[in-house]
């Protein structure tokens, strides 16, 4: 791993030190992309994660700084600006063209940024939001994604997912966000055989499969699911474009189709809509998102 998290970097506010958990996942994994000469269209999907959960917890933090009264709000909102649009300048590049950024420029970048940020910046802040439990409590409140209004959802520790990826690091990124937002119920798995053979034991509520695999690919597992009947939504995954699966799947019961590089944002609101399907009620809860 490109950074270890450790003692040295926890600032003691639970909800901050979990945001930055999470961010050095996402580091860690545009690193292994890097090194691995990965697809682009995973690299983008983490790229994407990174700009998205970077907003999240500046936001959040931003909160904490205010009601606390901390008199460095100011100045650290403009570090907080200045390295999203970093971030965002480096994401909006490599959608443009992917080759025409420098992967190691990429990874030292955010390796120092963030590195620098949590030991210099937020430490900073530390003595004066630590004590004041209100500051931290209304702030970590605050949810991922927090303008997405169109779909208000409330269950994502109660709803069972399934991932059917066979790339590796495309599986870590899904669960990283997933596990981001609440989900615990989790299955990740490498093959659609595997996948309808888990589902006929364990069943899942939504199914993320990725269209092209090797032995089956999403339409037929698809197709297969539908043939258990179980009450599973099934959401398609594809490289491609999702018109064309869309045409080639017209008989069969999907939920939505995602196209790669993934967008975060997105991905979990077509997984909130699939969900709703299966449990109406869940659309009645009490908002997740605010």
């Amino acid at each position: 791993m490109l950074v270890n998290w450790s003692k040295t970097l926890e600032t003691g506010v639970a909800f901050v030190d979990a945001d930055h958990k999470v961010l050095i996942n996402l580091l860690n994994q545009a690193n292994d992309c890097i090194d691995q000469r990965e697809e682009s269209t995973v690299l983008g999907s983490v790229l994407d994660a990174l700009v998205e959960y970077t907003d999240y917890h500046f936001l959040r933090e931003e909160k904490m700084m205010y009601l606390s009264g901390y008199k460095g709000v100011d100045d650290h909102k403009d570090i907080h600006r200045a390295l999203s649009d970093q971030v965002r300048t480096i994401y909006s590049e490599y959608q443009a063209d992917p080759s025409s950024v420098d992967p190691i420029d990429v990874r030292d970048f955010l390796n120092s940024w963030l590195i620098e940020h949590i030991m210099g910046h937020d430490f900073a802040y530390r003595d004066a939001c630590i004590e004041d439990s209100a500051a931290t409590r209304a702030a970590g409140e605050v949810k991922f994604l927090g303008s997405l209004q169109s779909t208000p959802f409330n269950d994502w520790g109660q709803i069972r997912v399934m991932l059917v990826d066979d790339n590796d690091n495309f599986r870590r990124l899904i669960r990283t966000i997933l596990k981001a937002v609440g989900v615990n119920n989790l299955q990740m798995v490498k093959s659609a055989g595997e996948g309808i053979s888990r589902l006929s034991q364990r069943p899942a509520d939504v199914v993320l499969c990725d269209w092209m695999m090797d032995e089956m690919n999403g339409t037929e597992f698809a197709r297969q699911v539908q043939y258990l009947e179980l009450p599973t939504r099934v959401v398609m995954l594809t490289g491609l474009s999702a018109d064309v699966l869309k045409e080639r799947s017209t008989d069969l019961n999907v939920m939505g189709y995602l196209e790669k590089p993934i967008k975060a944002r997105l991905l979990l609101e077509t997984i909130a809509k699939a969900a709703m399907s299966v449990s109406p009620a869940a659309s009645t809860a009490k908002p997740a998102f605010i």
